[in-house]
């Protein structure tokens, strides 16, 4: 039997297909094509017809589409299926989405107004997720301090000492007594009991607990024991004894995080700058006492391979140092600095061509990941050197689709080779690629408009064809209407 899926998905993919004909895999009978509504832009024609269809699962695919217009996002967020919600913001393209969800979607998704027909999930386990994935910006944490509804501002207990004195003071004395409780719960921090520790279900609850509590004198020497000198290090109720003993530790990776604290004196830098482990002396030396929270956390922020969730791509952090330090970073002998200032997406245009010749690679790599002009050239370098961010990166508007290096062809990761496989400028043997090793290079070749008309048309003429070679072949632009016509009434799909 002739699997006619990937024809399907080819001609969803296909970007000269009309409005007319995308409408048409909107029934079941076009199933199989209903996941690539997440991976192209599609026609506001299409998206308004998809978004009043009676199936969930059209809306939801379209849901998890990254370049939906806020009011369509809206929309979706009062969905009556709250899987079809949940999709704005979880999904592989959706939480790789170029632009943040408004702060008006986030708020219909949290006070969840309207009524879910069937729901599979809580509220609170919809939160859950949209905080998982990221979604939730800055801005919108810092305006739930002062939001009219009692259960957005309980949200913004949790992270209490973000806020200023004022938002604090506010939220201390809430009108709402369970704001106002959850308020002064978190303001002041929980001391760590001997019970907690015997009846902690796993380590990594008794790790979060001596970075986080108030650790008594006899189990911050139980916890140096257990093997929890490095979270210990983190924690911001340390006495000064205390953070100068972890200071000496024998672990270098103890002694560094000492070194990221924001509490040090000017004799305790002095200490870790003169420090054995390069790394250690790096981090004490580029930030001199008294040190500001805000600054010091995003310097530390850098010491992570590189950003991994919305919540850094977002900049979620409620803690944001002033943008002329970010700028006057940018000029800093240090590499930490000029990293630090690499993940300020508020940069203006001389500081990132400044850091986008940057001699540190890390440098570039977060300019490419972080500000939304970071140069073409850029994202493609960034596109190369780290897997798990390729999607992202192709999902921006500025990537560079066209002009690929035509050695990236010859690449040994198949992604780097598929990304020159799909180049509508490939000036390379496009022969070689529609036989390469791997199918997605195989099915971007078979897609790529410099395919000659006659392959394209033999491979969907041919049922024994590799079903990516046919699925490429139906998303060429060499295809007419008239021919995605005929090839939905072969498939037996409705007008």
């Amino acid at each position: 039997m002739i699997d006619n899926e990937p024809l399907l998905r080819g001609i969803a993919a296909n970007p000269g297909a009309p409005t007319a004909v995308l409408l048409r895999l909107l029934g079941p009978e076009a199933k199989a094509a209903w996941p690539v509504f997440a991976q192209r832009r599609l026609p506001d024609e299409f998206v308004e017809a998809a978004l009043r269809s009676p199936d969930a699962g059209v809306r939801r695919a379209t849901a998890g589409n990254p370049w939906l217009s806020d009011e369509q996002c809206l929309r979706l967020a009062g969905d009556p299926n709250d899987l079809v919600a949940v999709r704005l913001f979880s999904g592989k393209y959706a939480e790789r989405r170029p632009r943040p969800l408004s702060d008006a979607v986030l708020e219909r998704i949290h006070l969840a107004t309207f009524e879910r027909t069937a729901p599979h999930l809580t509220l609170n386990e919809i939160v859950g997720e949209l905080d998982r994935c990221g979604a939730i910006t800055a801005t919108f944490r810092r305006r739930t301090a002062t939001h009219p509804s009692p259960q957005l501002r309980l949200q913004a207990t949790y992270f209490l000492d973000a806020l200023d004195e004022e938002q604090r003071a506010a939220l201390l004395d809430d009108p709402d007594p369970e704001v106002r409780a959850a308020a002064r719960r978190y303001h002041a921090p929980m001391a760590l009991t001997a019970e907690d520790l015997a009846h902690a279900g796993a380590d990594r609850n008794r790790a979060y607990w001596y970075a986080t509590r108030l650790v008594p004198p006899e189990l911050f020497e139980a916890g140096l024991a257990d093997g929890h000198a490095y979270n210990l290090a983190g924690n911001p109720h340390l006495t000064p004894e205390e953070i100068h003993r972890l200071a000496a530790h024998p672990d270098p990776h103890v002694r560094h995080r000492v070194a990221e604290r924001d509490d040090l004196t000017p004799e305790l830098i002095a200490l870790l700058a003169a420090d054995p482990d390069p790394d250690v002396r790096l981090r004490a030396e580029v930030e001199p006492a008294p040190r500001r929270r805000a600054e010091t956390l995003a310097v530390n922020g850098v010491d992570c391979s590189y950003p991994s969730a919305n919540r850094w791509i977002f900049r979620n952090s409620l803690h944001r140092p002033a943008l002329d330090w970010y700028h006057a970073c940018a000029r800093s002998p240090h590499p930490l600095l000029r990293r630090a200032a690499a993940t300020c997406p508020e940069l203006d245009a001389p500081t990132v061509q400044l850091l986008a010749a940057d001699p540190d690679r890390e440098v570039r790599l977060l300019l490419s990941l972080l500000h939304p002009d970071a140069p073409p050239a850029l994202l493609l370098d960034a596109y190369v050197a780290i897997p798990e961010h390729r999607l992202r990166l192709r999902l921006r508007d500025t990537f560079p689709s066209r002009g690929v290096p035509a050695e990236l062809a010859r690449h040994d990761d198949p992604e780097v080779r598929e990304l020159a496989a799909a180049d509508p400028e490939f000036d390379g043997d496009l022969a070689a690629l529609l036989t390469d090793p791997d199918p997605g290079v195989r099915r971007a070749a078979a897609a790529n408009p410099r395919t000659p008309v006659g392959t394209v048309t033999a491979l969907l003429a041919d049922p024994d064809a590799a079903p990516e070679l046919r699925e490429g072949a139906a998303a060429s632009v060499h295809l007419t209407e008239h021919q995605m016509g005929e090839l939905l009434d072969r498939l037996e799909i409705p007008r």
